[in-house]
Parts: structure tokens; sequence; C-alpha cells
């Protein structure tokens, strides 16, 4: 089925903003890249910085946080950190390249560019931490702070997700991947497991 032209504006933004960054992608070559003018692109988008924005929503981990959580409610909390920490590298390894560039280049985006990124991020981590803080209620874990919690668990993959990039461009190799989410998973959640939780 063919997509429809705003799917492929962004989805072309996505290339183009992988390979070149916000500041080095023009709308030019977007528009081209999505087989449409210019014009027809601005039509969808009044300029690139809300182009930008509409990729970082659409391509942000939180709508996959928020089902996984869902559908993980009445699950033991292992399993459900597993899936998490799964989608989560699994997010971050698709757009790798993307966050690769913005990493380099956050510093110098527009305002609004780092108020939805900072968003997005707070978001994300408030929607872990509400997991958690429910997880507390049911006597599941131990009574720490949510919000630090989400922050250190996120934080644990992403730090490994970085690992991973580095490693592969000094052509280290890795463990199996899902020994290493295992094993980070049961290493947090000795931290924060009740007994008999």
């Amino acid at each position: 089925m063919r997509k429809n032209t705003r799917d492929q504006i962004l989805s072309s933004a996505l290339r183009l903003f992988s390979e070149r960054g916000f500041l080095g992608a023009t709308t030019k070559e977007i528009a081209r890249q999505a087989g449409i003018s210019e014009v027809t692109l601005f039509r969808h988008f009044s300029n690139k910085e809300k182009l930008f924005i509409s990729v970082l929503n659409k391509y942000a981990f939180l709508p996959i946080l928020k089902e996984l959580i869902l559908k993980g409610k009445h699950r033991p909390i292992r399993n459900t950190l597993i899936e998490i920490a799964k989608a989560f590298l699994r997010a971050l390894q698709n757009n790798k390249a993307l966050v690769r560039i913005m990493q380099a280049e956050i510093k110098r985006y527009p305002d609004p560019i780092k108020k939805v990124y900072k968003n997005l991020i707070d978001d994300t981590v408030g929607e872990l931490a509400q997991f958690f803080n429910e997880s507390q209620d049911k006597g599941e874990i131990v009574s720490l702070d949510p919000f630090i919690l989400a922050q250190a668990f996120l934080g644990l993959f992403y730090s490994y997700f970085l690992c991973i990039e580095m490693k592969e461009s000094m052509g280290l190799t890795e463990h199996p991947e899902d020994l290493i989410i295992n094993t980070y998973v049961d290493v947090f959640l000795q931290g924060i497991l009740l007994k008999g939780g």
C-alpha cells in the first residue's frame, strides 16, 4: 500500500535528518526524496522546525512504552521490564543515526526543538515512573522515588546502547543481547524488589 504524502515526507525527513542532522538537511532535499514539491511539503509542515518536531514525535519511544506498560499490568514486573528494555534498545538501534547526530547537534537547536525533545524525555521517564509507582502501591518494589528509578532503568540501557556503538566501531565482540538484558534487569530488580516480591 502506498504511503500517504504526510508519511512520505516524515519518512524522507527521518532519513535525511539522520544523515545530515537538523542543521544540514534542507526542506528542498526532503521534498525531492519524498517525490513531491517543496510547496507540497510546506502545505503539510509550515517550516523545517515543525517537520523535525513531527519526526521526533512520530518515531519516539513513548507510544511503545505506553503500550507495553498497559500489556504488562497483570504480569510479573520482571517480564514487563525485559519487554521494555528490548523495545527501548530496538527503538535506539532503529534510529541510531538520528540519536547520534542529535547528541552532536542538540546544543545548537532552536529552543522549540529543545523543548519538545526535553518534553519527550520527561514524558517517557514519567510514564515509566508511574509504572514503578503502581508497583510500589502493589507492594512489589521498595519505596524509592519512582522518577529516579525510571531514570536509572532507562539510563542503564541507554548506556548499554552507547557501549554497543563504541564496541562496534572498534570491532569488539559483545555478549548476546538477551543475556545482557536479562542480567541488567535482574541486577536492577535485586536493588528494588521487596522480599517475597
